[in-house]
Parts: structure tokens; sequence; C-alpha cells
């Protein structure tokens, strides 16, 4: 079990194989591979729960809230701890979620972030 304070961010493994689902992130090292989000106890950096992500969803459309919806996804089961987390994942809205789940949030808020 992680202990009290828990971090979330994505993970570029990289890879260049064949992949439907592979990623292009020029801001990383390795600027092609397979995007995970991942929730590891910030001490120990032990991996506590993974998500691959697999790209748009296939109806076509913008991914609203997928910030919010993979922390509460990878987050589940967590109860009592301190999470942190980028800009990517922090909104008003997913602060009251987590609240309701007794987890507390530290992260940056974006000014302009649609919500």
């Amino acid at each position: 079990n992680p202990g009290p304070e828990v971090t979330v961010d994505e993970k570029l493994v990289p890879f260049r194989g064949r992949c439907p689902f592979q990623q292009y992130m020029p801001s990383k090292p390795a600027k092609f591979g397979i995007k995970i989000w991942v929730a590891c106890d910030a001490q120990s950096s032990y991996t506590w729960k993974m998500q691959v992500y697999t790209g748009k969803p296939t109806s076509g459309g913008s991914e609203k809230n997928q910030g919010m919806w993979v922390m509460l996804d990878v987050t589940d089961g967590l109860r009592g701890h301190s999470i942190t987390c980028g800009n990517f994942f922090t909104s008003y809205e997913l602060s009251k979620q987590l609240l309701k789940r007794k987890i507390t949030m530290v992260g940056t808020v974006r000014k302009n972030k649609p919500e």
C-alpha cells in the first residue's frame, strides 16, 4: 500500500515499433512511445496504479475533463492520502470529487483552463 503522499503524473515508455496508440511527445527525451498515467508513492516511488492511454475515443470529438477522469481512476481505492499532481490534472471540480473520498490535492491551477 502507498504511504500518505502519492504523486500522479504521465510517463512515456520509449517504443518505436508498430502500435496503434503510440504517442509523439516532443518535450520528452524519447519522443515516441506509449503514454501511461501513473500513481506512485512519493517516498519510495512504488507504482500503485497505472493506466495506458490508448488515444482519442473513436467517436471523434475532444475528450472533456480527461485529467479529472484519469485522476479519479488511478486514485480509486485510496482514502486519507495527499496527492501531488501537475496542472493538467488540477481543477475545482476534481478537488470536490477527491474531498468526497477524503483525499487532499496539491497542484498548480491554470488560470485559463476551460472546465
